[in-house]
């Protein structure tokens, strides 16, 4: 039988909404938590739970395919092959924490089922592999950016500077010389994506959040990406902090209730700075902070994860 490769999950470091917009992203993979698809040897709730999934999954490919409409070349007959033989998506990423559950899945089965695949940075054309992951990621979104299953392909940092200019990056060792921590906080709720990212589409339809989008949201995640890129702790502490309390006027329903009062603090301190990580509505956020003991000791009540960038 197959021997199937493993998938990290991912960190949407900036560019959360944005990025649907055509700003700038920085992702990285995120090796704590990883899924791989196998054979199951007894069928108990959570491999028949994940099996149907994949099913459902081949049938959305299969209907795409016959429509003549399917981007990726994918052996859908030897994936259904498999599927009989009781294949599952074994995983701890939780779903709805926005670190790409579902990106990991697209990752695994465009790597197994794949007639044109490659992992060679000079024969891989970006953009292209990123369309075709978003047309599979959009059977569990709807919308997708591809950026997601992309990076949990490649497992390796990517910078997107636009839908068509992507690059692979490697921080270096030492990265920004301890000055500066990024951590997860575990909210202990799974978000919507699908609904929040409609609930933004939404939104967008009416000029002056749409104008708020490109003309304040847009330069400060850019900002930010190439401060925090650049080591520049201070400069970028000041534009963090600037970024945060625009998701906080704007993107209140992506913030989940039990956090706002922990955000507003973070804001008002500089202790601290949140920020959405992936779609928001619960799952996990990302705070930065020239102090993590104290934070801890501040966000004593949730679970908190330090980022390795």
């Amino acid at each position: 039988m197959t021997k199937f490769q493993k998938f990290y999950s991912k960190i949407l470091l900036f560019g959360e909404y944005s990025v649907i917009c055509n700003s700038m992203g920085l992702t990285i993979p995120y090796h704590r938590y990883a899924g791989q698809l196998q054979y199951a040897e007894k069928l108990n709730d959570e491999v028949k739970s994940s099996s149907t999934s994949l099913k459902n999954f081949y049938a959305y490919l299969k209907k795409l395919s016959d429509q003549k409409k399917l981007t990726p070349k994918l052996n859908l007959d030897a994936f259904k092959k498999d599927l009989d033989q009781n294949l599952y998506f074994s995983s701890n990423i939780p779903q709805g924490y926005g670190i790409g559950s579902s990106g990991a899945i697209c990752a695994a089965v465009y790597d197994a089922y794949s007639n044109n695949k490659t992992l060679d940075p000079d024969n891989i054309c970006l953009p292209e592999l990123k369309q075709e992951l978003a047309q599979m990621e959009s059977y569990f979104h709807g919308v997708s950016s591809g950026l997601d299953p992309l990076n949990s392909y490649l497992m390796k940092a990517l910078l997107i500077h636009n839908k068509e200019d992507l690059e692979i990056v490697a921080f270096e060792e030492e990265f920004k010389k301890g000055e500066l921590t990024t951590f997860l906080i575990d909210t202990n709720i799974s978000g919507e994506t699908e609904q929040l990212v409609r609930i933004f589409f939404d939104k967008c339809r009416h000029y002056k959040f749409y104008k708020e989008i490109k003309n304040v949201l847009i330069p400060l995640n850019n900002t930010c990406i190439e401060l925090y890129m650049k080591g520049e702790v201070d400069k970028f502490l000041v534009t963090i902090n600037k970024l945060s309390r625009f998701f906080h006027e704007q993107f209140k329903p992506m913030i989940p209730t039990e956090l706002i009062k922990h955000w507003e603090k973070g804001l008002d301190t500089k202790l601290y700075t949140l920020k959405l990580c992936g779609s928001g509505g619960g799952g996990f956020l990302l705070g930065f902070t020239t102090d993590y003991e104290a934070t801890k000791m501040e966000l004593l009540e949730f679970k908190l994860q330090k980022l390795k960038v």
